[in-house]
């Protein structure tokens, strides 16, 4: 594989950050690209429902094999409450990064095949794709989660939230959540710039993010000082802080310190973020051709 062309920014009707002279009252269809991408490809449909359901399935009975029919609780919570836990962290978490780049519009892809220049001379920023992008893939994420708690709910794995402000609050830190998700993604993506190939800084952050998000393993079974640590990392706003809330490990009245630092993680990755961005434009690697 040979490098073609190495250069500066590439041509584009925007400044060195790729902000859009231009903006398309179209790009909200941005939205349905990994929706009909998925969608075209129906076997990855049924996949990923398999991988999702399989995950469940075990957990479920790794749960229940731990507590053992034991009604106390453990770290602070029941057995129900762990299952739950559970089965939510792994709609979360197994959902979204099964569908992330299913639509192949990745930095990677797209350096490797030399389409990564399109990206620069459209109308639509850089950045602003990726955004809406990104929003469409974290909706139909989000529609897969609503689906399996439904499930999960009427199959009795799923406990409904304490009360109605849990479940207010939840939301908000999802949301939230989703936003952290997102930038974590871009991130690592936009390495691509950098490096001939970004498959070791995918795979380092793909363990990351099952580790210290809880989504392995809750927080509250960490060694302390891990637990320490990983409570205030951004991976821990994905899927610990929600699920935590929804079912009750967290107080829903206690909630502004945990929303507060998700949203300044949304905060500090977003300017990072545009930094790479800015980067990332004046340094253009194209492979193949």
């Amino acid at each position: 594989m040979s490098l073609l062309s190495r250069s500066g920014p590439a041509p584009r009707p925007a400044g060195p950050s790729g902000g859009s002279a231009r903006p398309s009252p179209r790009a909200h269809r941005l939205m349905a690209l990994v929706p009909r991408t998925e969608w075209a490809y129906r076997p990855r449909i049924v996949a990923t429902a398999f991988v999702i359901v399989t995950q469940v399935f075990l957990y479920v009975l790794l749960w229940r094999a731990l507590y053992d029919g034991s009604a106390g609780a453990v770290g602070g919570l029941d057995v129900s409450q762990a299952v739950t836990y559970s089965v939510l962290a792994t709609l979360m978490g197994t959902g979204r990064v099964i569908m992330e780049g299913a639509s192949q519009e990745t930095a990677q892809s797209k350096i490797r095949d030399g389409s990564v220049v399109f990206w620069f001379v459209r109308p639509l920023s850089a950045r602003r794709y990726c955004a809406w992008r990104g929003l469409g893939e974290s909706l139909y994420a989000t529609a897969w989660l609503l689906v399996g708690l439904a499930v999960g709910v009427a199959c009795g794995l799923v406990a409904p939230p304490p009360s109605a402000a849990a479940a207010a609050v939840t939301v908000l830190a999802y949301g939230l959540g989703q936003v952290v998700f997102y930038q974590i993604g871009l991130l690592v993506d936009l390495t691509s710039f950098w490096t001939i190939t970004s498959f070791g800084v995918n795979r380092l952050a793909a363990f990351a993010q099952l580790l210290l998000s809880g989504g392995l393993i809750p927080l509250w079974f960490f060694p302390e000082w891990l637990r320490a640590v990983a409570v205030h990392l951004p991976f821990a706003a994905t899927i610990d802080v929600p699920v935590s809330l929804y079912t009750g490990r967290v107080p829903a009245a206690e909630f502004w310190p945990y929303v507060a630092e998700q949203a300044l993680w949304c905060v500090v990755l977003a300017l990072l973020s545009r930094v790479m961005w800015r980067r990332a434009a004046r340094r253009l690697l194209v492979l193949g051709g």
